[in-house]
C-alpha cells in the first residue's frame, strides 16, 4: 500500500469520526430542548392566591390610621409638638427651676436626688398624665414641695410647646407657641386644672377637651412607655413577669384602648 492510500485513509477516519461528534452534539442539543419544554408544560402556572395577599395589604395600608399622621421631610426639623421650656414651681424638690430645650436630643445629668426625675414628672403631669403614672406619688398633693411649708398655695407647672408649620394646632388661635399650665392647690377652693395659654402668654381655655385634642393633633402620648420610660416601667420591661411585658405591649401599641 502506498503512503498515500495510507493518509487518504486517516483523513476518511478523522472526517467520520469528526461527522460522529457532530452528530452526537445534536442529540444532546436535542434532548436539552425536549428537557427545557418538559419543564416548560410541567411547570405550573402563576398563583392568584400572592395576588390576593397582595392586594388585602394595600388595602389595609388604605386604611391604616397612620395614613393620618404628618411625616416630617427628611433633613427638615419639626416644627410642632417640640418641648421648648418647662419651667416647675414648688414641685417635688425645686422651688423655682426653668429649664430651656432644644430641638434635637437633650441630656439631663446630675447627682442623685437632684431632680433629674422631677423634670420628666412634671412633663408628664402637665400634659395630663396622672400622679400615679410618675411612680412618685399617689395623688397630686403629693408631689408639692415638702419644704414650701403649711403657708404654700400648691405648685405650678408650665410646659411650651412649638406650634409652627401644617402640623400645628389652631394657630391661629394660639400662634407660634402653646404653653400648657398646670395648677396643683393645696387649699380648698383653690383652681386645679390646666390652661392653654398662646404665644403672648393669654389664657385660651381651661377644657380638659381642648388640651386632649391637641395632644392629639401633636402626636403626644405621655402615657405611653414608648414615648416616656421612667424608671419603674424599665424596671417592668427588665424584669417584669409576662403579664407586666405583655401590658408594656398593650401600651406602646395602644391596644389597651380597645379594652375601654
Amino acid at each position: 500500500m502506498d503512503i498515500d492510500e495510507i493518509d487518504d485513509g486517516r483523513k476518511k477516519g478523522r472526517r467520520k469520526n469528526h461527522r460522529d461528534d457532530d452528530d452526537y452534539e445534536d442529540k444532546e442539543d436535542d434532548d436539552g430542548d425536549d428537557y427545557n419544554d418538559d419543564d416548560n408544560i410541567s411547570s405550573p402556572p402563576p398563583s392568584k392566591k400572592k395576588k390576593k395577599s397582595s392586594s388585602a395589604d394595600n388595602t389595609a395600608d388604605q386604611h391604616s390610621p397612620m395614613n393620618d399622621r404628618h411625616i416630617n421631610p427628611t433633613g427638615k426639623p419639626a416644627e410642632a409638638g417640640i418641648i421648648q421650656e418647662v419651667y416647675v414651681e414648688n414641685f417635688m424638690c425645686h422651688r423655682k427651676l426653668s429649664v430651656k430645650l432644644c430641638r434635637n436630643v437633650n441630656f439631663i445629668h446630675g447627682q442623685n436626688g437632684s431632680g433629674k426625675s422631677a423634670i420628666l414628672a412634671a412633663i408628664q403631669v402637665c400634659l395630663g398624665a396622672g400622679a400615679r403614672r410618675t411612680h412618685r406619688a399617689r395623688n397630686l398633693k403629693d408631689l408639692v414641695r415638702k419644704e414650701a411649708g403649711a403657708d404654700c398655695s400648691g405648685a405650678k407647672l408650665r410646659v411650651t410647646l412649638l406650634n409652627k408649620g401644617s402640623d400645628g394646632f389652631m394657630p391661629e388661635v394660639y400662634g407660634d407657641t402653646i404653653t400648657v399650665e398646670r395648677c396643683i392647690s393645696m387649699r380648698s377652693g383653690g383652681f386645679n386644672g390646666y390652661k392653654l395659654l398662646d404665644q403672648n402668654g393669654k389664657e385660651q381655655s381651661r377644657r380638659k377637651a381642648d388640651l386632649d385634642a391637641m395632644l392629639d393633633q401633636l402626636n403626644i402620648q405621655v402615657e405611653n412607655p414608648v414615648a416616656v420610660l421612667d424608671q419603674e416601667e424599665a424596671k417592668k420591661f427588665l424584669t417584669g413577669k409576662a403579664e407586666d411585658k405583655y401590658a408594656f405591649f398593650t401600651k406602646a401599641t395602644e391596644l389597651e384602648r380597645l379594652d375601654r
